[in-house]
């Protein structure tokens, strides 16, 4: 590695660092996250059920045994006592339903938007109502009454209670990884190809890239760029690895973020190790594309246009993902793309995650990528090389195909 690369690395880092831009990249994720989980919490608060006002009408004693275990059944017994009263409370919809009860039957009306019912402890509490008045019509006493409703007496324990936690919280996290890698890799790759390309795309279209190059060459031009850019990327992913870690200190208080990060602890520290190396070499794959294909535009104007092979390449693992996140060990399409470099990376950590594959495995998926890397950074070299001092109005991805036949 040469001494100007390391100064165009430098430049690149530093100026888009101290640009605001940049870190409303890193503080917008966050701040996503942070209203979805209000809203989330929002919702969950002002959604809980609410108790279903319900009219009793029976004996008194079966009245006061409901009013009793009614919290368990998410009911409130209204002061309602006569059904025609009840009857027209019910279609004024001041009450929520009826329960009527008559010689060992009951039957339950409710309103079509009522407040949900537990009708298995009602039917519980009933049947017990309904033996104690059968006891007693057949003579027992409250003693044997009371024997003859306790209930048999188990026991149960979880030999390993925190290990069985822990399953729990992992299996939760695979289900939420299969989907979060597929969506983070696309948005970073579409993020940092964006960057890139403007980055190429300004010194073209200011016209000087040609004393840049007669300063250094373009191979210190293109790697230097592409390593300030990567840089850039890894600082990002490590500011929320810090901000993870305060979170996790300092956070345990709070009842939501200590949900939160129950499940992210069941995902061990290789996991998370490999899956922030694969998204850093899957999108430098990405950037060199973004690299070589911004290096045939005239002006930024074009950039968009640029970017559109390397975003629709990036589109086809994304919806492979998300269409297989169910299911995707069982997927034959899934397990190719696993070791398919541009398309491994929105797929082998899910088959990790959720133990379709072993470790040799994915050590060999992402061994794949990084020889694909340096292949295609030494290949995306020369016609970077050859694109960077060319201005022609042709269309860019003919511009582009034609690169690649000639090269």
């Amino acid at each position: 590695m040469t001494n100007p690369t390391l100064l165009v690395a430098k430049h690149t880092y530093l100026t888009r660092l101290k640009k605001k831009s940049f870190w409303w990249l890193i503080i917008s994720p966050i701040l996503l996250i942070a209203a979805a989980g209000l809203l989330g919490y929002g919702i969950s608060y002002f959604s809980n059920d609410q108790p279903a006002k319900v009219a009793v009408i029976g004996p008194s004693t079966s009245r006061e045994a409901i009013s009793q275990s009614a919290s368990k059944m998410n009911i409130k017994v209204s002061s309602i006592t006569d059904e025609q009263s009840a009857q027209s409370a019910l279609k004024k919809q001041s009450i929520d339903g009826i329960l009527t009860l008559n010689d060992g039957q009951g039957t339950l009306v409710t309103q079509q938007k009522a407040p949900k019912i537990d009708k298995n402890q009602l039917q519980a509490v009933l049947s017990k109502l309904f033996l104690t008045t059968q006891a007693g019509n057949y003579g027992l006493t409250a003693r044997q009454t009371a024997a003859l409703m306790t209930p048999f007496s188990l026991k149960t324990t979880v030999q390993n209670q925190s290990s069985q936690q822990d399953a729990d919280n992992n299996q939760a996290a695979k289900a939420v990884i299969s989907v979060a890698v597929t969506i983070i890799v696309l948005l970073i790759v579409s993020t940092y190809a964006s960057l890139i390309g403007n980055e190429i795309a300004n010194e073209k279209s200011s016209r000087i890239m040609e004393t840049l190059l007669a300063a250094s060459s373009a191979q210190a031009q293109y790697f230097g760029k592409l390593l300030g850019i990567t840089g850039l990327l890894v600082t990002q992913l490590l500011s929320y690895v810090v901000l993870g870690v305060g979170a996790n200190l300092f956070g345990q208080q709070i009842t939501m973020v200590k949900q939160a990060l129950s499940y992210l602890t069941a995902l061990t520290p290789a996991f998370l190790t490999y899956t922030f190396v694969f998204i850093i070499v899957a999108t430098g794959l990405y950037l060199i594309l973004a690299a070589i294909a911004a290096s045939l535009v005239n002006d930024t104007s074009q950039v968009s246009q640029a970017m559109v092979p390397v975003t629709t390449l990036a589109m086809i693992p994304y919806v492979v993902g998300l269409a297989s996140a169910s299911n995707g060990g069982n997927n034959v399409v899934v397990r190719i793309f696993a070791y398919i470099p541009f398309m491994s990376q929105s797929t082998m950590p899910s088959l990790l995650a959720n133990q379709y594959v072993n470790w040799w495995q994915a050590l060999l998926s992402l061994t794949i990528s990084l020889i694909a890397l340096v292949a295609l950074a030494q290949y995306g070299q020369k016609l970077y090389a050859k694109n960077v001092l060319s201005y022609s109005d042709e269309n860019i991805l003919k511009q582009l195909l034609a690169s690649f036949k000639r090269s």
